[in-house]
Order: C-alpha cells, then sequence, then structure tokens
C-alpha cells in the first residue's frame, strides 16, 4: 500500500511537472535565458517547488552540461523532484509546443520571412527577451553569496570575453566554465581546507 501511494505520488508531481514544463516550453520565447525569467515566476513565485538558491544551483549545472538550456532545467529538476519519470515528464514537456511549431513554421518558413509584419514581429519579442534576460539577471544577484573571489572572477571573465570581441577572438564559453571549476576547486577548496584547521 506504501508503495502504490508512494508511485501515486510520484506519477502526480511527475504529471505537475510536465504540465508546468508544457507551459514554460510554449510561452518561453527567446530560446533558454527567456526560460530562467518565466522559471522564477512559476517554480519559485507560484508554486513554491524550489527557491532561488536551487534555481542558481540548476542554472550553473545545466549550463555546464551540453544540450540547450531549457532541456537541461527540465530535465534535473524532474529527476530531482521524482526520479527518472519525473525527468521523462519534465523533458517531454518543455519540449512538445517547440517541437511541433518548429516543424509546422520549416514547411512554411521561407514564405513566412518574406512579411514585413513577421520581420518587425521577431524584432519585438528580441526587445522583450532582452528585458526578460536582465530581469532575472538582477533578481537572482541579489541572491548570490558575493565575496571578493567570485567578484575578482567576475571582473576577470567580463574583461577577457570585452577584450577577444574587441580583437574578434572566438572563446567557446566551455573554458570559462572550465576554469571557473579548476578555479573554485583550488581557491575555495584551499580556504575551506585551512578553515577546518584552525
Amino acid at each position: 500500500i506504501i508503495k502504490r501511494m508512494e508511485n501515486k505520488g510520484r506519477f502526480v508531481t511527475s504529471l505537475k511537472l510536465f504540465l508546468t514544463f508544457l507551459k514554460l516550453g510554449t510561452f518561453s520565447v527567446g530560446g533558454g535565458p527567456a526560460i530562467i525569467a518565466l522559471l522564477r515566476d512559476e517554480l519559485v513565485i507560484k508554486q513554491k517547488m524550489i527557491n532561488d538558491e536551487e534555481l542558481i544551483e540548476m542554472i550553473s549545472i545545466s549550463e555546464s552540461t551540453p544540450g540547450p538550456l531549457a532541456v537541461n532545467l527540465a530535465t534535473y529538476l524532474g529527476f530531482k523532484k521524482s526520479g527518472l519519470l519525473g525527468a521523462l515528464f519534465a523533458t517531454l514537456g518543455v519540449i512538445f509546443t517547440p517541437f511541433w511549431l518548429m516543424f509546422i513554421v520549416s514547411l512554411f518558413l521561407r514564405n513566412l520571412l518574406e512579411y514585413k509584419a513577421i520581420q518587425y514581429a521577431f524584432m519585438g519579442i528580441n526587445c522583450a527577451v532582452i528585458y526578460l534576460i536582465i530581469k532575472v539577471a538582477f533578481s537572482l544577484f541579489k541572491k548570490v553569496k558575493v565575496d571578493w573571489i567570485s567578484i575578482l572572477l567576475f571582473l576577470l571573465v567580463l574583461l577577457a570575453q570585452i577584450l577577444f570581441h574587441i580583437f574578434n577572438i572566438s572563446f567557446l564559453s566551455i573554458f570559462y566554465i572550465l576554469g571557473g571549476i579548476v578555479i573554485g576547486v583550488i581557491i575555495y577548496g584551499f580556504f575551506n581546507i585551512r578553515r577546518s584547521t584552525k
């Protein structure tokens, strides 16, 4: 009986995740970064399924692994909340609408882009997406635990990105992530060891 109740609870949670990510996947126009703002509004503020710290952790892990950000976020949260079933349902939810829309649009894409109204609509969508990204960035920045090391790393990455842009140097974001991992392990690990010996 207990196992049946657990399985039923897991299924209900997985179904809830499917519907939530179906909604997010349908309305998160603009790709992965845009879904973060909607994800925070839906899961942190409305449903209170996770908090801001967990969202930041999810984003860090999802950005550090191969694949689209939205799919990684859905899979990670689904597995965390309801195991493999939750991961499957959440992932299916987030890709369902985009898959069918892209399938339909791909059949008529060349004709659609010829219309000026469609071009202007995409320009307006781009502006809205930029606003959403900036909004969620400021919201999450308030929740991040900031110290002098994290500020230094941020400034170094920002400076490197500006220099690479000025000199037109292609630099993959994976190197930023790998560099952050190595520096984080060395610096934070070193300081943790020192603190524990006092």
